[in-house]
C-alpha cells in the first residue's frame, strides 16, 4: 500500500472509486483536547493498552514494554514526545503499532477518532500555529469542517529522531 504523506512532508493524493476528487486519509487521534492525524498506512493496528512492565533508567518518554500477540513491543508515551505532559492510560487509551525496519514500536495516544478521508484541497500544509514544541514536526492541518482542525505530523520524522 502506497503512503499517504511522502518522505518529502507532501501529502499524495488517493483517488475514491465513484468520484472525480482526489482525497487524502488519516488517522486521527487526541492528545488532551487537540486532534492530530498521521499517514494512515503507517499505523499497522490499532489495540487497547495491556499491562505495561516498566524497564528502567530509559528515556521518559519510553514508557516500558507491552506484550502484543505474544511479542514485545516497546511502548512509547507520544504525548512526551511532542512535549506535552505524560499520559496517563485510562480506558479510552490506545496504543498505535508503528512498524520500524528494525522493531514494532507502541505509540501511546489519548484516544483514537476515527479515519478522515477529506478532500486533497483542503489540505493546508505549512500552516501558521502557535509556537510550541509540536509545530516543527507539523506537514499541514486538514478542517474537514468549520468546528474542526486536525494537525497533520510527521510520525516518521518523530519516531526517528526518538531512536537516535
Amino acid at each position: 500500500m502506497e503512503s499517504i504523506i511522502t518522505s518529502t512532508r507532501h501529502p499524495v493524493s488517493l483517488q475514491v472509486a465513484g468520484s472525480d476528487e482526489p482525497t487524502i486519509g488519516f488517522l486521527c487521534f487526541t492528545l488532551g483536547k487537540e486532534e492530530f492525524g498521521v499517514d494512515l498506512n503507517l499505523i499497522s493496528q490499532i489495540v487497547q493498552p495491556p499491562p505495561v512492565t516498566h524497564v528502567p533508567r530509559t528515556r521518559s518518554y519510553f514508557v516500558g514494554v507491552v506484550s502484543i500477540r505474544g511479542g514485545v513491543v516497546t511502548l512509547v508515551d507520544f504525548r512526551q514526545l511532542l512535549g506535552l505532559d505524560p499520559a496517563k492510560i485510562d480506558r479510552s487509551s490506545r496504543i498505535l503499532l508503528y512498524n520500524t525496519p528494525s522493531e514494532q514500536f507502541g505509540i501511546l495516544v489519548d484516544r483514537v477518532t476515527l479515519v478522515r478521508r477529506v478532500p486533497a484541497n483542503t489540505f493546508e500544509e505549512h500552516p501558521v500555529l502557535e509556537e510550541n514544541p509540536v509545530t516543527e514536526k507539523v506537514i499541514g492541518v486538514v478542517r474537514p469542517d468549520n468546528r474542526t482542525q486536525v494537525t497533520i505530523i510527521d510520525l516518521e520524522e518523530i519516531m526517528h529522531e526518538a531512536l537516535r
